[in-house]
């Protein structure tokens, strides 16, 4: 089965996957927060992917879900992105609004189990004040595993 859902910035009822069920989730790339309306449960397993293809912007920049490396200008701020070991714009899952622990998952992430049970969220990795020139959205595709 699949579905597709819509990260919307007004907070969405949750949704279990069944196994071997699909969703598709747009992410938006000027969002801090996307909302996926998915809740993940400890113990099961889920697989993130990206087709080929997608791509955001940022400024001028275009990335893929796997992001940009630095380049001499904004080294400096590598530090300060929501998660500094990530690459500039990278697609990123985090179970509630914390980025601790963050999921990164770029272009894709197969056998995620959460340690913790919660609402999947989803964002390009930047600092947080500088959503404002980032444009574009990602499909994502989330299946549950197991």
């Amino acid at each position: 089965m699949e579905r597709r859902l819509f990260a919307s910035r007004e907070p969405t009822s949750s949704q279990l996957l069944d196994v071997g069920e699909m969703v598709h989730v747009c992410v938006y790339a000027d969002r801090l927060w996307n909302d996926s309306g998915i809740d993940v449960v400890r113990g099961q397993t889920y697989n993130f992917a990206v087709p080929n293809g997608e791509e955001w912007i940022t400024g001028r920049t275009a990335c893929g879900p796997d992001g940009c490396r630095s380049n001499w200008m904004i080294r400096p701020w590598e530090s300060l992105r929501r998660v500094p070991e990530a690459n500039w714009l990278q697609l990123i899952g985090t179970i509630g609004r914390s980025v601790k622990p963050p999921i990164v998952i770029g272009l894709g992430l197969i056998g995620f189990t959460p340690f913790y049970p919660g609402r999947l969220y989803f964002f390009a990795n930047d600092l947080p004040c500088m959503y404002w020139n980032n444009k574009g959205v990602i499909a994502l595709r989330i299946t549950r595993a197991k």
